[in-house]
Parts: C-alpha cells; structure tokens; sequence
C-alpha cells in the first residue's frame, strides 16, 4: 500500500503545479518541517506505486525523523489538505486545495480561550495570530503537554530573547522538551532551574573560551550532553575551554565540542590525565615522524596517526625504540605503510613479542633461519635472495614434518642439477614423511616414491623411484608445455 497518494477529487484537477492558494493562504504560515513533508509527499503522489514512497524512505532523503513527519501530516490534517486513513503503518491522501479561512477550529475551542488571552499578555512585543495559536495548541494536544507548562514556556522564551520573540524558537524549545517527557508544570520549572544552573556555568566555561557572542539554546544543550551524556566536572571542561581559546574562533564551542568528545573517546576525564595526556602528546608526535620516516612515508599532520595507532600500540607496552626497531623491520620486508605495521605489532604481541630483547632474539632467529636457507640455496647452485616460499617450504620441512638437519641435507644432495631443485626438495621430503622416513640412515636405504595418477576406474597408485628416475622425470616435465 502507498504511503502517499492523491484521492480522486485531487487526480480530477489534473494539475501537477503547486497549488496558489498553497502558496497564499498556507506556506506563509507553516513551520518549515511541515512545508519540506507536504512538498515531497506531493511530488510522491505522482507516482503513488514508486518504490521510495515509504516512511522510512522520507525519513532518509528528508533527515527528518519518523515523529517528525507524522506529526507534519497531522499538521495538513488540521488544515484540511491531507487525510491521514491510517497511522500504523502511515497511510496520507492529499486533498483538494481550498481558500483558508485562517479560522482554525483549535483555536475556536472555548476551552483555550483563557490560554489565548495570557498568551498575549506574554509576547507582547507583536501581535500573535490565529495559525501560531494553533501551532501551540497542536503541540500541547499532541504530546499532552499542560496549557500552563507551554505559557511557562513562552514566558521563558520571552526572558532569552525578548518580548518579540520569534514563535519558532518557542516552538523549538517546546518540542524538544515535550519529546522528552517535560510537558506539567512541575517539569517545566524543575527544567528551567536546571538550564538556569547550567547558564552560570556556561558564563564560566564562555569566559574561559573569551567568547563574547550571546549564549543560545545550542550551547546549553551540549553544556547537558558534556555534563550528563559524557560526565564531564564543570572544571575540566573550563580547563580544556581554556586550552581551545588560543584558537580564537567563532566556533569556539564546536572547537570545544570536539576536544571533550575525543577525550572522551580516549577515556581522559580528569584535568590530571588531560594533562598528562598533552604533555605525552608533543612525545608521541616526535614518535609518529620518526616511524613515518623509518617506513619511508610522510604525513603533514600526525595527529590521527598519534590517536589511531601510537596510543593504542603504547598501551599494548611497547616503547619507543621497540617501535623504531619494528618500523626498520617492516621497510626491510617491504611493509611500508601504518596498517602493516599494525598487523606486524599485532602479530608480534601475540607471540608474546614486546621488548627489544625479545625482537632481536625473533629477528635473530630468522636471520639465522634465512641463513640456513640460504646454504641449501648455495649447495642447489641458486643463486638469489631468500623469499617467502623459501620461508614456506623450509617451516614445512622443520617445524610440520620435523626433519632433521642432516635429513633435509641429503634431499638436497639428490636434488642437485635437477630442475626447479627446491621444488624437488620438497617432493622427495614430502614422500619421505609420508612413509614414515625420519632418519638419515632410513633415508639413505629408501627409494623416493612419488604419486601417480591410473587411468584404470580413476585408482591412485604409487610407483618408487630413484633420485635419479625423480630427476629425470622432473626434467621431462619441464619440457612440456602444458
């Protein structure tokens, strides 16, 4: 079923321009919230059966959020342009657009005249008319919000902002409180006490920042979220605003925002850790270049570097010369950017790896290991550079198969002269594990055997071979162009 569509009496104007009588009589009135919803439902009613003419589909192209664009739709229901058949799931049909009589029927309810009248008697700065009487008391019936909690409202309002006080603002106050549960008299008063109280601290924290412009509602609400979503002390909040003066910003309190934000994130609360954090920071910038320049990269600003990786990688207990000493192994075995190196710290701190001692004795190790290598290179007549496969097979034959030195010394003297000759290696050590061959003396007394495929019902059979029948089959194979 369509979330937005025409009625009949509609589709029989077939007019697909905007209404004039919406423009006179209605736009000039309605909350902007309320003119974005009926302009984008009417464009969806053209195509009633589109794919995006969902809720959820307003909610995303409008940023808007589902209370939002339903109580917009009850907005044009109070005007008799839409029709609202159904709320759960949202169901809206447009109606024909007729000449307002700006006499709206909340407003004629006798039991809001007394509320019309003390309303006046608030805002006096202009005259109040019939549709922002009816945007207060839509509010007030929508969320059951008490007539005298919305006039303590207004009153409020009037104090920040003076008697002409514009009624969107008082509508934006409302709104927000009434959303979250602050709608009788009581709340309203326990609310402004407390934004009150959080006004002198914000004069402080102002202060503190040398900033001069008025204070507004959007300060006091992060002054809340850093004070109770965060759990920011007043004190440490003047400390780090002291900090961001130096900026001398007209976004002083966004620049403020984001320092609380990200100390929060990096679970710095107090003013002594704060400190001792900034104090390490210059430490770990001077750290972040030289790593960068031992990788063999360069980033204008470090900062993010600092947060994302030095941080974490010092917490884990690694100093600064075990992270010199890890960057020059990383640009050595070609890893050259912060990510690598993070899998490198990663893997190396679950071997367990986090002193200098300790990473030398690992690098000592693989020298060592590469030099063995290296030697078996030397006695198959290879002359190159030990790689990963060399790594691979070797780790193989040691650390899976568990052959012996002089073991893996004699395939290699039968694998001298052959073609691909590591790769024989590998085959006649592999034939050798699988048949249980462990020793110097077995393997000296055993013919290689190497697996060979029948063409009789698909059966796997073994042939024995000698070294050298291995490396004249190997050498035919080469031949081959498959």
């Amino acid at each position: 079923m369509a979330f937005c569509k025409f009625s009949s009496g509609y589709i029989a104007q077939a007019s697909v321009v905007l209404d004039a009588k919406f423009l006179n009589d209605y736009l000039p009135y309605a909350p902007e919230h309320c003119i974005k919803v009926y302009l984008y439902g009417l464009l969806k009613c053209y195509n009633s059966t589109s794919y995006d003419n969902t809720l959820e589909s307003f909610e995303k192209v409008l940023g808007m959020s589902k209370d939002d664009i339903e109580s917009a739709f009850l907005y044009w229901q109070d005007e008799n342009l839409v029709q609202v058949l159904n709320v759960d799931p949202i169901e809206v049909v447009y109606l024909p657009v007729k000449t307002s009589s700006k006499m709206l029927t909340k407003f004629k309810d006798k039991k809001y005249k007394d509320f019309t009248l003390r309303t006046q008697e608030i805002i006096t700065g202009r005259e109040v008319n019939t549709h922002e009487f009816n945007e207060y008391i839509t509010l007030i019936e929508s969320y059951s919000l008490e007539p005298d909690a919305m006039l303590m409202i207004m009153k409020y309002c009037v104090e920040l902002k003076g008697e002409d006080v514009r009624y969107q603002y008082i509508l934006s106050i409302a709104h927000d409180w009434a959303k979250r549960g602050i709608c009788t008299v009581e709340k309203v008063e326990e609310e402004i006490s407390n934004v009150e109280l959080s006004r002198q601290d914000l004069n402080q924290v102002s202060k503190a920042l040398k900033w001069t412009g008025t204070i507004n509602f959007e300060h006091k609400k992060l002054y809340l979220k850093w004070t109770q979503e965060l759990g920011f002390e007043l004190g440490t909040i003047i400390h780090v605003a002291k900090g961001v003066a130096g900026l001398k910003t007209k976004f002083a309190y966004e620049k403020l925002d984001n320092k609380l934000t990200k100390y929060y994130e990096q679970r710095l609360m107090s003013v002594q850790e704060i400190e001792e954090y900034e104090a390490n920071k210059q430490f770990l910038t001077k750290l972040a270049i030289t790593i960068n320049k031992a990788l063999g990269i360069y980033y204008d600003n470090v900062e993010n570097e600092v947060d994302t990786y030095i941080i974490k990688w010092k917490n884990m207990g690694y100093d600064e010369q075990v992270l010199s000493n890890i960057a020059n192994y990383c640009f050595k075995n070609n890893i050259r950017t912060l990510d690598g190196m993070d899998s490198c710290i990663a893997r190396f701190y679950k071997l367990g790896i986090t002193t200098v001692t300790g990473l030398n004795q690992y690098i000592e190790q693989i020298v060592a290991t590469d030099n063995q290598i290296k030697q078996i290179l030397t006695d198959l007549n290879i002359e190159r550079k030990v790689n990963s496969f060399d790594r691979t097979y070797f780790n193989t034959w040691t650390q899976v198969w568990n052959m012996p030195q002089e073991v893996i010394a004699h395939a290699v003297s039968l694998s001298v002269g052959k073609t691909n000759p590591m790769q024989y290696v590998n085959q006649v050590l592999s034939n050798w594990n699988s048949q249980g061959i462990k020793t110097i003396e077995q393997a000296k007394q055993q013919k290689v055997a190497t697996p060979t495929q029948s063409t009789n019902n698909n059966i796997v059979t073994t042939r024995s071979y000698s070294a050298d029948e291995l490396g004249a089959l190997f050498d035919n194979l080469a031949n081959i162009d498959f």
